[in-house]
């Protein structure tokens, strides 16, 4: 093989290094992005879950406040008062279970939402640690490549010295 072919396949196989490289840097940065969007989708739910709870939770008093509303109804058409000791006994326990009600709705929401929260750290971080192993990955290619090239064109250079230049070159000899 002549020494123009060998340098010729010696850069082609650089550039085709170079090109694995840029590859591995472009995955790493695909699923650091796609890691990113993922994280943020994560804490818009968690948001969401908040907000969730919340109404509920308003959902849960307004309806403890038709509750002891109906109840107190009940007692006065019956005959009785509002502030008697029964009818306070059954408001307070209404109260009580709405304020529990209340309480799990919001620990429910916040729990969910912590869970999210901690899984959009987990993905940045799986972003982050992929691509810092499509950088690490395109830099061992691309050194990988360098040293295929030097060496090659250091044999291409050999071979060449000791078959003469004329006749690496095509040129006779």
């Amino acid at each position: 093989m002549s020494f123009v072919a060998d340098i010729l396949g010696i850069g082609m196989k650089h550039k085709a290094s170079q090109m694995q490289a840029k590859a591995a840097l472009e995955q790493g940065v695909s699923a650091l992005i796609a890691a990113n969007a993922e994280a943020a989708q994560l804490e818009t739910r968690a948001g969401q879950t908040v907000a969730t709870g919340t109404y509920n939770q308003n959902i849960i008093a307004k309806r403890a406040k038709e509750i002891i509303a109906t109840q107190r109804a009940r007692a006065a058409a019956g005959g009785g008062d509002t502030t008697d000791q029964t009818v306070t006994a059954i408001t307070d326990e209404t109260i009580r279970q709405a304020s529990i009600a209340q309480l799990l709705a919001g620990a429910e929401a916040e729990d969910k939402a912590r869970q999210d929260r901690f899984g959009a750290k987990v993905r940045r971080y799986q972003g982050g640690e992929a691509y810092k192993q499509g950088k690490l990955g395109s830099s061992a290619i691309k050194t990988a490549g360098w040293a295929d090239t030097i060496v090659g064109t250091g044999n291409a250079v050999k071979s060449a010295s000791d078959m003469g230049w004329a006749k690496a070159f095509g040129m006779g000899g």
